[in-house]
């Protein structure tokens, strides 16, 4: 049996062996930590923690075939998918460069689907206009502005997303009190100027007056100046709109859309 003094010298030599072991391989992983770091650069190391630079970011905003941004529209890119703000704007990242299919889905449009190349770097597709969103049946296009002159200036477009003609048969104008100040169409020569904008458009005179929209159409156009004081508000647009039968029979659908009276200076 060990005295104690030889007890406690083996009890110190496990010490310093354990304390020798863990130096050890301490200073090992340091060195391959330090070797690994030297085969990378600096902006390598970072990136390391977000997004690659050989990789591409899909940024955009969804809009329809006016431009008005479509809110809350869920974009697919191939197995990826995001929903965009109330703005319309989304982004996709970390993606590998090369062609995407890229889908959108959003409530009252056609389902879009495009093709888009992803570069390097920060890609920003134009989502508008032609390239824009097509209603499933009927879209209006509503902007409203006044001058310090007491005129009353505004945008206003229609689009036909269906395979048919489609007959608007008054687009009345209400002001924040709810009360009628006139139709787009029926005053101001409203029926003729926009009918003049395209020949695929055309005045419906029986059995009453139209604007009949050819399918797979859009068009926008500014409504003559009214002259008067208008309290600022918001504004209210309703648009009569039918097919060949509902046309025939005097019985029309209602799209509503209401835009904000703004100042325009310099119109």
């Amino acid at each position: 049996m060990y005295s104690n003094p030889w007890l406690r010298f083996l009890k110190t030599s496990l010490i310093f062996v354990l304390a020798y072991l863990l130096l050890a391989s301490a200073f090992t992983i340091i060195i391959i930590i330090r070797s690994e770091l030297r085969i990378l650069d600096a902006q390598q190391v970072l990136s390391l923690t977000g997004q690659s630079p050989q990789q591409g970011v899909l940024r955009g905003q969804v809009r329809n075939i006016f431009g008005d941004p479509v809110p809350h529209a869920v974009v697919l890119l191939e197995n990826r998918f995001v929903q965009g703000d109330n703005t319309g704007r989304f982004e996709i990242s970390n993606l590998n460069p090369g062609r995407y299919t890229l889908e959108i889905l959003a409530g009252g449009y056609e389902k879009y689907r495009r093709e888009v190349q992803v570069e390097t770097g920060i890609n920003n597709p134009p989502f508008k206009y032609e390239t824009g969103l097509w209603p499933q049946t009927f879209l209006v296009d509503f902007h409203l502005f006044y001058q310090e002159d007491a005129r009353l200036l505004g945008i206003m477009g229609f689009a036909n997303g269906s395979s048919q003609p489609l007959f608007i048969q008054s687009a009345l104008l209400f002001n924040p009190l709810g009360e009628m100040i006139l139709d787009l169409l029926a005053d101001n020569g409203g029926f003729s100027y926009y009918a003049g904008l395209s020949n695929k458009l055309e005045i419906a005179e029986e059995p009453q007056r139209a604007l009949k929209w050819a399918p797979r159409m859009w068009q926008s156009g500014e409504f003559p100046p009214i002259e008067g004081f208008y309290q600022p508000g918001i504004y209210t647009l309703k648009v009569y709109y039918g097919f060949e039968e509902e046309h025939q029979s005097g019985q029309y659908r209602v799209f509503t859309i209401s835009d904000h009276l703004d100042l325009e200076k310099s119109w």
